[in-house]
């Protein structure tokens, strides 16, 4: 009797091992995403950050700028985005929500409709605060 409440007891716990070991692999599952290029970059930043207003400041129209900003959404790691956060410095296209995170300036980019969030590596940051500040 008592080797069969032991037996039972263990067989409980690797159950229950096993089950929280799934949860946590399954909040950290990572996926890419295709993105369809679009024609232009409508680019608003944050002016009023009481009232969350945004101004625009730039369109670009340029294919390979557009381009370089898709292809690193699309090499991006998105999960799903499960925090709240303050508003973004930047919108794109009103689908894209941009965070420059201090100190080291790196982004974190939202896709609005799917609550899909990624921070991009210090390179793609780059590619993209350029295309933000639209230095040449």
């Amino acid at each position: 009797m008592r080797k069969r409440l032991i037996t039972l007891i263990l067989l409980l716990t690797v159950i229950l091992i096993g089950g929280c070991k799934e949860e946590v692999s399954s909040q950290g599952e990572v996926e890419r995403i295709e993105f369809d290029s679009e024609e232009s970059l409508v680019i608003k930043e944050l002016t009023n950050k009481n009232k969350e207003e945004y101004q625009q400041i730039r369109e670009i129209t340029d294919k390979e700028k557009v381009d370089i900003f898709f292809k690193v959404l699309s090499n991006a790691r998105w999960r799903n985005n499960n925090s709240k956060s303050t508003y973004p410095d930047f919108m794109i296209n009103n689908k894209y929500s941009i965070w420059i995170l201090s100190p080291d300036n790196n982004i974190r980019v939202q896709i609005n409709n799917l609550e899909k969030n990624t921070f991009l590596s210090e390179s793609d940051s780059k590619k993209i605060y350029k295309l933000l500040g639209d230095e040449d």
